[in-house]
């Protein structure tokens, strides 16, 4: 009899311990991380259209009047400005990734003459939530370092000026200007196309030396 006892309690001694074991209290911690990104958007805002009227300056350049500012400075040339879709940005846009969402600025000039001069002053809005820098590009993805001047065919000169890489916080704008001369050397009853591409890229990401990349 006495041998049972022993046995029982020793068995139930192991039994308490099990349970202890398991009965373990515990509680858990998390971290829970959840990031939401912001974006590079831009767009074009204001802008205004400046015409000129060009006669040889004796060294074969132009002395400018602005037209309806001299009886000779005839209002023969127009210029245009209007904001509206010329392709899909996501697909055919150097180095862009903000996709298929703005308009264009297209500039026209209808019935230019050599001497004729359109200046378009605009502003480029940064509408998104991140800081951008601004770079311009020719229609070839090559990299135009303001004040820039090139042509059209060797018959239209383009000055582009501003501030070369401007930075561009969120809600606010940096303000361009573009001005075409038609030369002696444009043919009659032609028609002469370019294309600028503005790329916004985020504020502390620099500029590719070999170009605009997405």
């Amino acid at each position: 009899m006495k041998k049972l006892t022993t046995t029982a309690i020793a068995t139930l001694a192991v039994l308490i311990a099990v349970g202890v074991a398991f009965a373990l209290w515990a509680d858990v911690l998390k971290i829970h991380v959840e990031v939401n990104t912001g974006d590079v958007d831009v767009q074009f805002g204001s802008y205004s259209v400046t015409e000129y009227v060009g006669f040889p300056d004796g060294s074969g350049g132009w002395s400018f009047v602005p037209e309806g500012s001299d009886p000779e400075a005839k209002d023969v040339g127009q210029c245009t400005v209007a904001l509206q879709e010329v392709e899909d940005e996501e697909s055919s846009s150097p180095g862009t990734s903000a996709g298929d969402n703005d308009l264009d600025l297209v500039i026209t000039i209808t019935n230019g003459y050599p001497g004729y001069k359109c200046e378009v002053e605009f502003n480029v809005m940064n509408t998104g939530s991140i800081p951008v820098k601004l770079y311009f590009f020719d229609q070839s993805g090559n990299r135009l370092t303001l004040p820039a001047t090139f042509t059209i065919d060797d018959a239209v000169e383009c000055t582009l000026s501003g501030e070369d890489g401007a930075q561009v916080h969120p809600d606010n704008s940096a303000t361009y200007t573009l001005s075409c001369v038609v030369q002696q050397s444009a043919s009659e009853d032609s028609q002469y196309m370019t294309q600028i591409y503005i790329q916004a890229r985020q504020w502390n990401e620099p500029l590719p030396s070999g170009g605009p990349t997405g």
